[in-house]
């Protein structure tokens, strides 16, 4: 098999495969977060286990002052997914990072699985606050709202 950029090309099978280096272990979506720096504001991350092993989650943030996330300890069965959720205060703008700390464990407690950091990987989440962010708010979904505004439009 020949590469061939992030392609590679299979002179048996006479096809091309793409093959992605990113470690599926552990998805992280999104792997940035943005907050307005003067009002904080919250993110919400899904991380899902792709594996066929159980694995062990622990988050750590590069400043715990500003910053709060839940779930510091997690266990994550195969294909299941937990979302992450991440807090901002008020601040001064500047560049932070959650770091996804993650190993395959058979432990019955997260915590319990980092005692040792033994076979450990880690993903970084980048969190930005500016002084220029917009926050936008989704538009809703609860059945009732919906209706009352359709029958306010009326």
């Amino acid at each position: 098999m020949k590469r061939i950029g992030t392609l590679f090309f299979d002179p048996f099978k006479n096809h091309k495969m793409l093959y992605d280096f990113d470690d599926h272990n552990l998805f992280i979506t999104p792997k940035i977060a943005y907050f307005p720096a003067a009002i904080g504001g919250a993110s919400r991350h899904m991380m899902v286990n792709g594996s066929s092993h159980r694995i062990a989650v622990k988050i750590k943030c590069s400043d715990n002052e500003l910053f709060r996330v839940s779930p510091v300890y997690t266990l994550l069965e195969p294909g299941n997914a937990q979302r992450l959720q991440i807090v901002r205060d008020p601040g001064p703008a500047k560049v932070d990072k959650i770091v996804v700390i993650y190993k395959t464990t058979c432990a019955s407690s997260a915590r319990d699985a980092f005692e040792c950091d033994l076979g450990a990987e880690r993903k970084v989440i980048a969190l930005i606050a500016k002084e220029d962010v917009t926050m936008s708010i989704a538009p809703t979904t609860n059945l009732k709202s919906i209706l009352r505004q359709s029958v306010q439009k009326s």
